[in-house]
């Protein structure tokens, strides 16, 4: 099964918390961590992640926290997904220079599933954070209209 992380979770919404503040202050684990009930040492590897990434610069001192690096249009799900939990992999041999599998010669599915994740990248790649954040705006001001 194809399942993220609760890593990735924490990042998007760390992500989009910090956006929300929109370049004020820089955001602190600490606040974020409250806020949605994420553990915070947990919270704060994930940050470190996103930063050695350039997704977020971590600024030190008491009224440090993480600012982001780039606008949500000019990021891609991709980005995140790869910063957070490396690259893409749907089976055992997604790269031919590494492959471990025992039928990796006389493999039948090594080419279909090779444009599976092509095309899964290329969808991830294509989303930009914040379409994903409008879509999910949208789909609470639908589910909000219906009450």
């Amino acid at each position: 099964m194809l399942r993220f992380s609760k890593k990735l979770d924490y990042a998007l919404i760390s992500i989009f918390e910090i956006a929300d503040r929109n370049g004020q202050l820089p955001v602190s684990a600490k606040s974020i961590a409250m806020r949605y009930e994420i553990p915070l040492e947990l919270l704060g590897k994930v940050l470190q992640t996103l930063a050695k990434n350039g997704l977020v610069t971590s600024i030190q001192g008491v009224k440090g926290g993480y600012v982001l690096n780039h606008s949500l249009r000019d990021v891609s799900i991709l980005q995140v997904v790869e910063a957070i939990e490396g690259p893409i992999s749907l089976t055992a041999c997604h790269n031919e220079n590494i492959c471990l599998c025992n039928q990796h010669t006389n493999c039948n599915i090594r080419t279909p599933m090779a444009m599976i994740q092509y095309e899964l990248e290329q969808f991830f790649e294509s989303i930009s954070l914040e379409e994903l954040r409008n879509r999910n705006l949208r789909t609470h001001a639908q589910l909000f209209n219906r009450v």
